[in-house]
């Protein structure tokens, strides 16, 4: 079948990446809003766009009554971020993170998820996390109506003793393996390889 992408909706766009371009790991991104609220929410679309620097990209959507996403919000705002690469022992915890609060609420005083501060200028990272990257504001990609795409690079990396220097250690990282849709009227586009 060939599909023209300029005649399917953006959902259908969203769920057809989100299933093809797989597995993608999850960045559990850490943001503190102007109020000091720490944010902690996880996201599928996020890569590595460089080495050298380190830069991170990472896609948002806006919340579902429309509004922009708090993590979006604070580091536009406030200019840093730290990401915990979750492991597979976290995974209830970040599944927890995943849900919508207001801005006013922590995920991490909500779902008691233990916080620990690394680096003072930097939001704090999940207790536990064996790698994270600590992170500045970049740049902002307005591709689009109905996404945004943030840059993030990454000045400072806290890696647990073992995995440092050789990162020989297994990382059980998380990630995205896809998921079944159906869109009304449609047949199911693509099925979960997990």
């Amino acid at each position: 079948m060939q599909i023209n992408l300029e005649e399917i909706s953006a959902l259908s766009k969203i769920k057809i990446l989100d299933n093809c371009i797989i597995p993608r790991p999850i960045a559990w991104i850490i943001t503190v809003n102007n109020q000091g609220v720490i944010n902690l929410a996880p996201f599928s679309f996020f890569a590595p766009v460089s080495s050298e620097p380190i830069i991170f990209s990472v896609c948002f959507y806006s919340k579902s009554d429309g509004d922009l996403k708090d993590t979006f919000k604070n580091i536009i705002c406030e200019k840093k971020a730290s990401i915990c690469i979750c492991e597979s022992d976290q995974l209830g915890l970040m599944h927890a993170s995943s849900q919508e609060l207001p801005s006013t609420e922590s995920e991490a005083v909500k779902f008691n998820i233990p916080m620990q501060a690394i680096v003072p200028e930097y939001p704090p990272i999940v207790k536990k996390s064996r790698i994270a990257f600590m992170c500045d504001y970049f740049d902002l990609l307005d591709i689009g109506k109905y996404s945004k795409t943030l840059l993030l690079e990454a000045k400072q990396l806290f890696a647990a003793n073992e995995l440092y220097p050789d990162f020989d250690a297994r990382i059980h990282a998380v990630g995205h393996s896809g998921k079944e849709y159906q869109m009304p009227g449609e047949k199911v586009l693509m099925k979960s390889v997990k």
